[in-house]
């Protein structure tokens, strides 16, 4: 089988001109160096995210924007920076916020327990509350805090004086808000419902439960 595919490969090979053996050698020179391109981006992303970040493993996703990594007994707390995403979880300073739930159970679907992932900070380490103050990158290089943004799972937010990536993350805000992707077709802004969800039976339910 495989001999009659190399055969016919080559016969029809044989019967182009030298016009068309040339086309087809650059096409597939071109393509190969798409390939090799594409490759090595994500490999020099996820690469230079580890010589300049932290190698762990998530052991819980609390919420859409906060993980734990490490093991039970080194358990360090994940706020992800330049992001947040509404309140799932009810607490002393904030109710539970309408999507919030959404954007939790996206993170707990892409962020499983054991999923390696490379942490990398901004200006400041640390918050007030001891919690770790990191960009997460996955294995393939892809930002996932820049993921929640560009799929509507959560607001860009500049948190001083982590805001290096604040002008990203901006825009990546402005495309899923003007595509009223995820949080964006029941959000206004960060702090306003739009009008239209706040008169729809979801968030008549929302409040009933919440």
């Amino acid at each position: 089988m495989l001999n009659e595919l190399i055969e016919s490969i080559v016969n029809y090979w044989d019967k182009q001109n030298t016009l068309v053996q040339l086309a087809l050698i650059g096409t597939g020179a071109i393509l190969g160096v798409l390939i090799a391109w594409r490759i090595l981006k994500l490999f020099g992303l996820y690469f230079g995210a580890i010589f300049k970040g932290k190698i762990t493993r998530v052991y819980k996703a609390v919420d859409g924007d906060t993980i734990h990594v490490g093991s039970k007994k080194n358990k360090k707390t994940v706020r992800l920076i330049g992001v947040d995403t509404p309140e799932s979880l009810r607490s002393m300073y904030m109710d539970v916020q309408p999507f919030g739930k959404e954007a939790s159970d996206y993170t707990k679907k892409r962020l499983k327990k054991g999923k390696r992932v490379v942490l990398r900070y901004d200006k400041e380490k640390q918050d007030k509350f001891g919690r770790l103050l990191a960009y997460v990158y996955l294995g393939n290089g892809e930002l996932y805090n820049a993921t929640l943004v560009k799929h509507g799972y959560a607001f860009a937010k500049r948190y001083k004086p982590n805001v290096s990536k604040a002008p990203y993350f901006e825009k990546l805000e402005q495309k899923a808000k003007s595509k009223k992707k995820g949080l964006w077709k029941i959000y206004k802004n960060p702090k306003e419902l739009r009008a239209q969800y706040k008169k729809s039976a979801a968030y008549r339910k929302f409040k009933a439960k919440h």
